[in-house]
């Protein structure tokens, strides 16, 4: 079995790093991997000293050579592609998240598998891993009873150097009017926004979509799009969900989240033991697991996959909740931006040298306050947050703009 990387750096260089470690013993050859030969970045040692081939794209591979599995890790704008390009020629996908840009573009890739017979992975990686599907199952089965609401908070600082990390990150769209709409909601904390979605499905394989949403977006660092996002949403199976993420602020609190259900309850607090914890009504706590803890299972779910032996539980349709909730926001939202008063500049260490961390002051408390009440800032009257009104979501299929 053949297996083809598009990219070398960031989260590239981890689908590398576990193709070669190959824990679990998959039977795959590492065929080759895409990067442009006219880049100026080095190419990790690990692929020179394995005497891995170098293509500058996948036309070029694909004149002398076939792939069963495509794992495609480059920016957003070149998903849709990518991605029907390899479909196109025999290949399955591993797409990693988000899908796409637009919903119009997933859309084209959804009907790219469906003609060709090959599938599409998409890499939210929570919904590959033994802890979710295991809690998922138990939500099917009636473990907990009726979901009611489903809440998450997410605070990972970004600093000035995250956004100069390439010329795409916290754009809208590029140079060449392709939409990115790359933010903290469609990137680093994406997995947690359809982690919500994809736990709340009415299958394995599904997920719930949004029927309403109410939203703030707001931006403190020097990008075009937002790097706060909070978010109430209706599902269309009747579920509350809050999502509360942001970029501006002091210090990491790894994701919370907590679902209610009629009959009891399921806590994660990756704060404390990264542990999920479901406890029933009258029944003892049961333990999922670290959900964090395999997080490349999605490689060998999908060679498995090829092989007749598993099934792909994060298609293009699963994924699309998230995408259409990003989509939908930057139609009819506009993003505030925070003023000076609220901002600190704080200097920072990294590996690679001094930067600077933006945030906004206080907003660490102010997240937290959010989750525990279940509310957005907006209507805790914060001096900074701005309300919008509610959207209704229906048969979303084509993102015209942002407002």
């Amino acid at each position: 079995m053949k297996l083809v990387l598009i990219g070398i750096r960031g989260y590239a260089k981890v689908f590398m790093d576990a193709m070669f470690l190959n824990k679990p013993g998959a039977d795959f050859e590492f065929a080759g991997f895409i990067y442009p030969k006219s880049r100026k970045s080095p190419i990790p040692q690990e692929l020179i000293d394995n005497n891995i081939p170098q293509f500058d794209s996948l036309d070029e591979y694909y004149e002398n050579n076939t792939a069963d599995l495509v794992i495609i890790s480059s920016p957003i704008q070149l998903h849709v592609t990518q991605t029907i390009k390899a479909l196109e020629n025999g290949s399955n996908v591993l797409c990693e998240k988000p899908i796409a840009a637009t919903i119009q573009d997933a859309l084209l890739m959804a009907e790219a598998s469906k003609r060709t017979g090959k599938f599409v992975a998409v890499g939210f990686q929570w919904s590959f891993c033994e802890p979710i599907l295991s809690l998922k199952k138990d939500i099917l089965d009636g473990v907990y009873g009726k979901p009611i609401s489903f809440k998450t908070v997410v605070q990972w600082p970004r600093t000035e150097r995250y956004y100069h990390r390439s010329s795409w990150a916290g754009k809208i769209k590029n140079e060449y009017g392709d939409w990115i709409l790359d933010s903290v909601a469609n990137n680093a904390t994406a997995h947690f926004l359809h982690n919500m979605f994809f736990l709340m499905g009415d299958s394995i394989g599904e997920s719930a979509f949004p029927s309403k949403i109410k939203a703030e977006m707001y931006r403190a660092n020097e990008i075009e799009n937002y790097d706060t996002f909070m978010a109430k949403i209706k599902t269309d199976n009747d579920i509350d969900l809050l999502f509360l993420a942001s970029h501006a602020v002091p210090e990491d609190i790894h994701p919370v989240f907590e679902i209610a259900f009629e009959k009891g309850k399921v806590t994660f607090d990756s704060a404390k033991d990264r542990i999920i914890y479901g406890t029933p009504e009258g029944g003892e706590t049961k333990v999922y697991g670290n959900p964090f803890e395999d997080e490349m299972r999605k490689i060998f779910t999908s060679i498995n996959t090829i092989n007749k032996e598993d099934e792909i539980p994060c298609d293009i349709a699963a994924a699309s909740a998230q995408l259409i909730t990003i989509n939908a926001v930057s139609e009819n939202y506009e993003i505030s931006q925070f003023s000076e008063e609220y901002l600190v500049r704080e200097k920072k260490e990294e590996p690679t040298g001094e930067t600077t961390l933006i945030y906004v002051d206080g907003i660490k408390d102010v997240l937290m306050d959010c989750y525990r009440d279940e509310m957005l800032p907006s209507e805790k009257g914060l001096p900074w947050a701005v309300s919008n009104d509610e959207i209704t979501i229906d048969n979303y299929s084509e993102f015209k703009g942002v407002k």
